[in-house]
């Protein structure tokens, strides 16, 4: 039985969820922002992820004697709990962090076939060590949600340049005692 990581972390589900998480959508937004996914592949992802009740339906319309869908997120669905979280195995969580690189990988390499210019993109990546403790940790997590927070609604649009931005936070191995 495929667990609900592996289920979100589909390639084509992950980009329907991070276009939904801005905010309710029909499929042919979907499309035009999910363009490089077959229409019919795009309808069997979201019909998946309607079935498992990770989206909704929040209105239906008739347009030029079709239904018209607009489908939006199940707020409770999408996310791994703590509790979830822990319960995964060594091997489970390998294989969702695996899924997760190899899917940036794939973004920065349609990144480089296409018309790059290092210059001006919006690009790059690095690797910092911060020395945290519990408080100061907190006042990073609300101070990056605060920023990035109000950032998350903005829809596609030809003002808007589209950067996805990779978060990833190893901590150092625990020494055995």
């Amino acid at each position: 039985m495929q667990s609900k990581a592996d289920f979100i972390l589909h390639p084509v589900r992950m980009k329907i969820i991070q276009h939904l998480s801005k905010g309710p959508a029909t499929v042919m937004e979907l499309k035009e922002w999910i363009s490089e996914v077959p229409q019919a592949t795009l309808y069997r992802h979201l019909n998946l992820l309607s079935k498992n009740e990770i989206i909704y339906v929040v209105q239906e319309k008739k347009v030029r004697g079709a239904i018209e869908r607009t489908y939006a997120m199940n707020q409770n669905s999408t996310y791994i709990t703590a509790e979830e979280a822990a319960n995964l195995s060594k091997e489970e969580h390998m294989k969702m962090f695996m899924t997760f690189v190899s899917s940036v990988t794939g973004e920065v390499e349609a990144y480089f076939n296409g018309n790059t210019d290092l210059k001006t993109d919006i690009f790059g990546y690095n690797q910092l060590d911060l020395y945290l403790d519990d408080e100061e940790w907190e006042e990073l997590s609300q101070g990056m949600q605060d920023l990035i927070g109000k950032y998350v609604p903005n829809r596609p649009s030809k003002q808007k340049n589209k950067v996805k931005l990779v978060q990833m936070l190893v901590p150092e191995p625990k020494k055995s005692n």
